[in-house]
């Protein structure tokens, strides 16, 4: 009889699960005081406690346990709820974590240009620019205090513009920029203010102030930086920022800072982009892959940080490329492997997610 490899791998899959059942401690009874236990020096933990078996002459029994730390499995189970993302978003919260704790607290004040200042709604996105800006300055010495432009009304935003009027000439309405050493947010309210509109406002501080360490080093390279690298890392910076700018109170980890990101991140929209960065094209500039520099551009810049990178990785890659390197070169260089090799793996990568690819 013809035994199809389907019907092994469900045999297979069967033993394994009966084999596991039969020996796998968790399947036990929960343990407690004075209960049998079958190894000295064993421990598991039910209840809050750790409970250690102990041997008195031929017995073997589990101690009255100790209270236990659950913190450990909290953050495991805050997690769980993003599914297929869960890894990612855990890897990047960890490192996010440890950036923080170093940032710069004394950082110089952001020059706020306000058009409303006592808006609560300016203050806050005014803090997380401050805040981002506390971030990143460990990363490397921006070397100049940047402004930060924020304006409801469209002539006003452009007056505060008109000498560096080249550099931004191109914002519209609810959008944010970064050039000639400043940020501008035009927070167009009569055009749009909902709850996803003022998450979308509020995060331009993380994002934007990010660019502007970008282009203090890829000084006229710009070309040559791919767009999900740029724009995927100035994503990823400000997730982190609005976890953490408000001690995790308004966003208790980085998964759920990362839902007020709303770019494509599925095949179906992002394929064509991704093949074209996977053949190393230089930078198009804005609005030609379909927003998925920002989307698909931040899931790779977050699976980079599963790899064991960080954003200095990102900043040194763009002060090698605006010292003339080509990007491959580049990433060889910063990232210890290919181009090549990262897209293949990326591509594997993204199979275990749910984006259909």
């Amino acid at each position: 009889m013809r035994v199809s490899q389907r019907t092994l791998a469900t045999s297979s899959l069967l033993l394994a699960l009966i084999t596991f059942g039969l020996t796998n401690p968790a399947n036990a009874a929960a343990p407690k005081a004075g209960a049998p236990c079958t190894k000295a020096g064993a421990t598991d933990i039910a209840g809050g406690k750790k409970f250690t078996c102990t041997k008195s002459g031929k017995k073997l029994t589990w101690n009255k346990g100790v209270a236990v730390s659950s913190t450990k499995t909290s953050q495991s189970d805050a997690f769980a709820i993003y599914g297929k993302d869960a890894a990612r978003f855990k890897a990047v919260d960890e490192y996010g974590a440890k950036l923080v704790s170093t940032r710069v607290k004394n950082a110089p004040s952001i020059i706020s240009v306000l058009q409303s200042p006592n808006d609560p709604a300016v203050i806050r996105m005014t803090a997380n620019a401050q805040y981002a800006f506390s971030l990143y300055e460990q990363l490397m010495s921006l070397g100049f205090t940047p402004k930060w432009i924020v304006g409801e009304d469209g002539d006003w935003v452009k007056g505060q513009l008109k000498d560096v009027a080249p550099c931004l000439s191109w914002l519209s309405p609810n959008q944010g920029g970064a050039g000639c050493r400043l940020t501008a947010v035009w927070r167009a309210i009569n055009v749009r203010d909902d709850d996803i509109m003022r998450e979308t406002m509020l995060v331009q501080g993380g994002h934007e102030i990010f660019h502007l360490y970008q282009q203090e080093l890829w000084k006229d390279k710009f070309a040559k930086l791919p767009d999900w690298l740029r724009e995927g890392s100035a994503s990823l910076g400000m997730g982190i920022v609005l976890t953490h700018f408000e001690d995790r109170k308004s966003f208790a980890n980085y998964g759920a800072a990362q839902k007020v990101d709303r770019n494509p991140k599925d095949k179906t929209q992002c394929e064509a982009a991704l093949n074209k960065w996977e053949k190393n094209l230089d930078a198009e500039g804005f609005g030609y892959n379909n927003g998925c520099e920002y989307g698909l551009g931040l899931l790779m810049n977050e699976y980079l940080i599963m790899k064991g990178h960080t954003l200095n990785d990102v900043l040194e890659l763009v002060k090698v490329i605006g010292n003339g390197s080509e990007f491959p070169a580049a990433f060889q260089q910063v990232y210890k492997t290919s181009s090549a090799k990262f897209f293949t793996e990326l591509r594997s990568y993204l199979k275990t997610l749910d984006y259909g690819w």
